[in-house]
């Protein structure tokens, strides 16, 4: 027996009635907000205001994997031969703060140890592209892993689920391992005690206090802090904790998960930091290292795009096939010339006649800022658009096709609300290993959540009930 992705999706609608659909919604409502899993800009938005998860198949999760394993493998390969390649690491424009950082050795091989790709899957598993790699510090792993439980905890899941297997994929699990498997290729022995950094006010706090959670009851000592409340003496890294009593402790870190991003931390601190020192002391283990910038912003795109670029011949048979069927042309905005399926073009003109197929994207940006859609944008606001983008180390990338599923949401005033949505299909890497689906879904083409403009469900892997073997989430 097998079933399509539409069948699926129907199926699962058609189990709702009214009463149903508000229950499942009063559930995810109330789960969700106990949790402070809430986005916007005024932190009042649901992360999943959807009643259904996004459903993968079998055939689509394999193209996406086996995709995403290869392309992440090109990724480590040219990010770790721009640790050393001065051509390479020109077009970053590099800070000497950034160049400082790069150079520090964390005690393990590589510019990232994991990530995320962020892009597009047919649904039927015939495509899929990626646009994006987010593998500096990457959100979503704690908050898909927490909306999988709010899910199970429904009815119309266990009424889905006498027809279909339904898995939630071990993304969570996956980078606790990871990040145990750094720690001893670190040198670490033993459990360490992990510190989950970040700065204070981010919108996903609550997507830390899950992982420190789980984390913890997987016997894994965690705590959740800021870098004001790290301090180095006497050869360890120290994060304070706050005691009922209104006191103070200082807690020894082996391990820290950096979410913060290298750029906002520099623009904040200089490299006397404590957690610089320690890391540069070899003291603690930190992951990702602070040398990511060559694997994670847009350029990294071009680089693997451009056969005629300054990563050219890196790449094994295997990597330059699979960067060829699933990241788009994308190019450095610079003056000159370059080739668009095997016909040289003047860049700067060729974007300007063919706005309606190219995204326009600073390099160092995230969460969707300041990218422009040039079939969203009028001719003048391009145009000006492309000439700031010569200043400042940006890609022009090509329009690729977009999934769009319908989601139900509830409504006091209507009852059930089928919308049509767009949908993004972000695989983690964990080394050359591509494991899960982190999914964002919205109405408008950028997808991004923290930004408000979107929501992120979380992935399930459905297959028949009837398949006699069991669910194999790990192909």
């Amino acid at each position: 027996m097998t079933a399509n992705l539409d069948s699926i999706i129907a199926h699962y609608h058609s189990l709702f009635n009214a009463v149903l659909a508000r229950e499942t919604f009063t559930t995810l409502d109330a789960e969700q907000r106990a949790r402070g899993m809430l986005v916007g800009p005024q932190r009042d938005r649901l992360i999943c205001p959807v009643l259904r998860p996004r459903f993968i198949t079998r055939a689509q999760y394999e193209t996406l994997t086996r995709a995403a394993s290869l392309v992440g493998r090109a990724i480590r390969a040219v990010s770790a031969a721009a640790l050393t390649d001065p051509t390479l690491l020109a077009p970053y424009r590099l800070t000497p703060a950034e160049r400082e950082l790069l150079a520090i050795d964390p005690g393990y091989h590589g510019a990232t140890v994991f990530g995320r790709l962020d892009g597009f899957l047919a649904p039927d598993g015939a495509w899929c592209w990626f646009i994006e790699a987010n593998v500096e510090s990457p959100a979503g792993i704690g908050y898909d892993d927490a909306l999988a439980g709010i899910f199970d905890q429904t009815r119309i899941m266990a009424a889905f689920r006498e027809t279909f297997q339904a898995t939630a994929l071990p993304v969570r699990q996956e980078l606790q391992q990871m990040l145990l498997d750094a720690y001893r290729a670190w040198g670490g022995r033993g459990t360490p005690t992990v510190a989950i950094v970040d700065f204070p006010g981010v919108t996903t706090w609550s997507e830390f206090e899950h992982l420190q959670q789980r984390f913890e009851a997987d016997g894994l000592p965690t705590v959740v802090c800021t870098p004001d409340d790290l301090q180095y003496q006497g050869g360890r890294l120290y994060v304070e904790t706050r005691l009922a009593d209104g006191g103070a402790s200082w807690r020894p870190v082996d391990l820290v998960y950096r979410r913060l991003l290298q750029h906002e931390f520099l623009s904040m601190y200089d490299l006397h930091h404590p957690l610089i020192r320690a890391y540069a002391d070899r003291v603690v283990c930190v992951v990702n290292p602070f040398r990511t910038k060559p694997a994670h912003t847009k350029l990294i795109m071009w680089l693997l795009s451009d056969d005629e670029g300054p990563a050219s011949g890196i790449l094994d048979a295997d990597s330059a096939m699979a960067v060829a069927r699933h990241i788009p042309w994308t190019r450095l905005v610079q003056r000159g010339t370059t080739r668009y399926r095997g016909e040289r073009v003047d860049l700067l003109d060729f974007a300007r006649r063919h706005r309606e197929r190219l995204a326009l994207k600073p390099n160092d940006a995230y969460g969707g800022e300041r990218v422009i859609l040039g079939w969203e944008t009028s001719p003048l606001t391009w145009e000006g658009a492309l000439e700031r983008a010569l200043d400042e180390p940006s890609v022009l990338q090509e329009r690729v096709p977009m999934s769009e599923e319908p989601y139900p949401i509830w409504s006091d005033n209507e009852g059930i609300v089928l919308s049509s949505y767009y949908v993004d299909a972000d695989p983690c890497l964990y080394g050359d290993r591509a494991m899960g689906c982190l999914t964002r879904i919205a109405t408008a083409a950028k997808l991004n959540v923290s930004a408000g403009g979107g929501s992120a469900p979380p992935t399930f892997l459905v297959e028949p009930k009837l398949t006699q073997e069991p669910v194999n989430a790990n192909p």
